[in-house]
């Protein structure tokens, strides 16, 4: 019986108190203003590289070709 006080006296209160009155918009922005519209930067610059299907290969000598040294 007291859980169920407990639980039935903040219902009570929340449900006979004032409700929440949000505040006016009129200082927000308009979402469609295009004064606060801006350029978005541009991305980075790709590249492919077509490589044909093959069996598996040696990993270190892939490895090794791939490298920026070259093959070492």
């Amino acid at each position: 019986m007291k859980i169920l006080l407990a639980a039935a006296v903040p219902l009570a209160l929340a449900g006979c108190s004032q409700p929440f009155e949000p505040p006016l918009a009129t200082p927000l922005t308009r979402a469609a203003d295009p004064s606060t519209a801006h350029m978005a930067p541009p991305g980075p610059a790709v590249t492919h590289t077509s490589r044909s299907i093959e069996a598996p290969g040696d990993w270190r000598k892939l490895n090794d070709a791939q490298a920026p040294g070259g093959s070492s």
